[in-house]
């Protein structure tokens, strides 16, 4: 009798999730909610760079629903430009993939229980960093000592 009844149960959770069935579904396919994806790192004509020259990208989830204190939390892609997030509540997220001299690229993505969802980011060269690196602070950056001038507002 428990036999049948485990069988029967089991059958019917096959069906319902195959449907589509939202009571059934999280029980078969139990996993915890992330965001998981690709990066891949353009040059300012749009072609893509190869693997070797492609250093690390930050990506950061943004919890626009949670508290300020766990709402960011960040990963880097590996040498193949993939990446993976931890374990995410439930929400909606703003997901920002950036590398120094590259154009931030960002997307919108709400995750329910049991969700996975895939985003991709293709982020281009800013011309102006092509064929050099731009560092936060260069000294090409800081004006020198009597280059900026301060006048009295125009009237």
């Amino acid at each position: 009798m428990t036999r049948r009844i485990l069988g029967a149960g089991l059958v019917f959770a096959l069906l319902a999730g195959a449907t589509g069935c939202g009571v059934a579904r999280p029980l078969l396919l139990w996993r915890e909610p992330a965001i998981f994806g690709k990066a891949k790192l353009l040059d300012v004509e749009g072609e893509a760079l190869e693997v070797q020259e492609s250093p690390g990208v930050t990506v950061n989830f943004i919890n626009l629903e949670g508290r300020i204190e766990e709402s960011v939390i960040s990963v880097r892609t590996d040498e193949k430009g993939k990446y993976r997030s931890p374990e995410l509540p439930p929400g909606e997220y703003a997901v920002e993939a950036h590398v120094p001299g590259f154009a931030l690229e960002k997307a919108t993505v709400r995750v329910r229980s049991h969700e996975h969802k895939k985003v991709n980011f293709e982020l281009q060269q800013i011309r102006e960093a092509a064929g050099h690196f731009m560092r936060e602070g260069d000294d090409d950056n800081i004006p020198h000592a009597g280059e900026v001038q301060i006048g009295p507002p125009p009237f």
